[in-house]
């Protein structure tokens, strides 16, 4: 019995008995220093993952700065460009049915190109000549609104005694610098005029001619772009973003132009409807200031009201205009868009008014009329974009 005692206790010697409990003894001991170095590396692993946000972030930041700045420094060139693209994505799914018909591309987007041409040029010289008649008048609707208006005629006669102060300040021997100065100003103005009016014709040709080749290339300048990227997930991601942006682009540019349209149409026969005069007019500048967000809707109401004062001689009828015009504005930016376009389209208003400033600095009334294509751009791609996703959720409403 007593050699069987022993020989269990020298089993558990050697299988392990006392040794192992001191090996657990042991790594109990050193478990809290591999833990705490673990934590310590762990902690050091997110700081350094929290400094390469950071500065993502901002060289992402810096990199947004440089490149609206060199939109801005090249709108001459960037202008005619991104029109190019936004009405090749209009007018894409044109050449593709003509495609379909065997007619070649080449010849699809010379069609297309030309008939969009007519009807612009169509739509310009009949709507020309109204829209001069008015502009000349333009000078004289400050005393005509004062004369319909008791609360005009003040401030009307203020600027009017303000003007006359300036115009015989130093009286009459100063008359012949005062003529020089009238003389210089038309001439510089004559420049100005003749300046904007040749970079608006060369901007119109290279649309036109940008336009042409897009069409007309079709798809085949996307193959070449994946055909340069290095790797078949690049590759991947590339086609399905082009794809994906010109899908829901042409959907939402045709969209958006269809309701544009259809809003001058009854804009214009609500004008003529009241006996407004020239209501093509009307109806296609409500169209057209569509396109800009909260501030279009504004200043149509405003020029309705001002040509409905100096057209009619009661007030009672010249408010029903406007006010005709506020109720057809409100059913369709509240019921009629958001019920088409969906929520899947929509945008979020702070990102819309930010557009809207950021663009109309620095492309005038054109960058105002393409803020929300280009957002609409935006925020597609970084729906597609893993890490931009967030961004895209916040572009959305």
């Amino acid at each position: 019995m007593p050699a069987s005692v022993d020989m269990s206790a020298t089993s558990n010697g050697v299988h392990g008995g006392p040794v192992n409990r001191t090996a657990e003894t042991e790594a109990r001991a050193d478990t809290p220093q591999e833990n705490t170095a673990q934590h310590a590396e762990e902690e050091a692993v997110e700081q350094i993952g929290r400094t390469v946000n950071v500065q993502t972030v901002f060289l992402g930041i810096i990199a947004c700065l440089l490149v609206l700045y060199t939109l801005y420094a090249a709108r001459t060139v960037a202008i005619p460009l991104v029109l190019a693209c936004v009405l090749n994505l209009v007018l894409t799914p044109v050449v593709l049915a003509l495609a379909r018909a065997r007619i070649p591309e080449p010849v699809g987007a010379g069609l297309v190109v030309f008939a969009f041409l007519a009807l612009l040029g169509l739509g310009l010289s009949t709507l020309a000549e109204p829209a001069a008649g008015w502009l000349r008048r333009l000078p004289f609707i400050i005393d005509q609104l004062g004369e319909r208006l008791d609360v005009l005629r003040a401030p009307a006669d203020q600027l009017k005694r303000a003007e006359e102060a300036l115009t015989n300040l130093g009286g009459e021997e100063t008359g012949e610098e005062v003529t020089r100065v009238a003389v210089a100003q038309q001439t510089t103005l004559r420049a100005i005029l003749l300046n904007e009016t040749t970079r608006f014709g060369i901007g119109a040709v290279a649309t036109l001619v940008l336009l042409y080749f897009m069409l007309a290339m079709g798809d085949k300048f996307l193959r070449h772009l994946v055909a340069a990227l290095p790797d078949f997930h690049a590759k991947k991601q590339a086609v399905e973003i082009a794809h994906q942006l010109q899908s829901d682009m042409s959907h939402y540019l045709l969209t958006v132009t269809a309701i544009n349209i259809g809003l001058g149409a009854v804009v214009a026969g609500a004008m003529l409807a009241t006996g407004m005069p020239n209501p093509l007019l009307w109806g296609a500048m409500a169209g057209v200031l569509n396109c800009i967000p909260f501030l279009g809707h504004t200043v149509s109401a405003i020029i309705v009201a001002v040509v409905a004062l100096l057209s009619f001689p009661e007030l009672g009828d010249a408010l029903i205009p406007p006010g005709l015009f506020i109720v057809i504005a409100a059913l369709e930016g509240n019921v009629i868009t958001p019920m088409i376009l969906a929520r899947r389209l929509t945008l979020n208003p702070v990102a819309v008014v930010a557009a809207l400033l950021i663009w109309g600095w620095m492309w005038g009334i054109i960058g105002m009329l393409l803020a929300v294509p280009l957002l609409v751009v935006m925020k597609i791609a970084c729906d597609q974009i893993g890490p931009l996703k967030p961004v895209g959720e916040f572009l959305g409403s």
